[in-house]
């Protein structure tokens, strides 16, 4: 149904970059959340990996990496630009808490999922387009 909307985090309730004893674990997490969103809308597209290397202006091999959840490889910039190329609205919020003080507890960083449910057609559109 078009216009209806699913929210819900990303990001599962432990972080093992935390558990691994990381010092940027949120960044990693939310890096991790990413790429998920993009590999995710990937492969619900059914397009070839070339098509989408063309959508995304990269190489079938960086397709490949990203595919295969090299996250060294890839920023969380580059990953939020894959996805405004593959037809997603990024909003990225910041909360303020509190005043900033010495006694500031730390903020955290999530990445949550909101799904407007209507036609899967964005990307093959996409790749219409460009070919054209």
């Amino acid at each position: 149904m078009y216009g209806m909307r699913d929210s819900h985090p990303v990001n599962h309730p432990s972080n093992i970059f935390a558990d691994l004893g990381l010092k940027n674990a949120e960044e990693l997490r939310a890096r991790s959340d990413l790429m998920s969103e993009v590999v995710s809308i990937i492969r619900n597209s059914e397009l070839t990996q070339k098509e989408i290397a063309e959508i995304l202006g990269i190489s079938p091999p960086k397709v490949s990496a990203l595919m295969t959840g090299k996250i060294n490889d890839f920023s969380n910039d580059t990953l939020v630009t894959y996805l405004t190329m593959l037809g997603c609205n990024v909003e990225i919020r910041v909360l303020h808490r509190c005043p900033v003080s010495t006694s500031v507890k730390k903020g955290e960083v999530s990445v949550k999922k909101h799904t407007i449910r209507k036609k899967r057609t964005i990307v093959r559109k996409k790749i219409t387009k460009a070919k054209a």
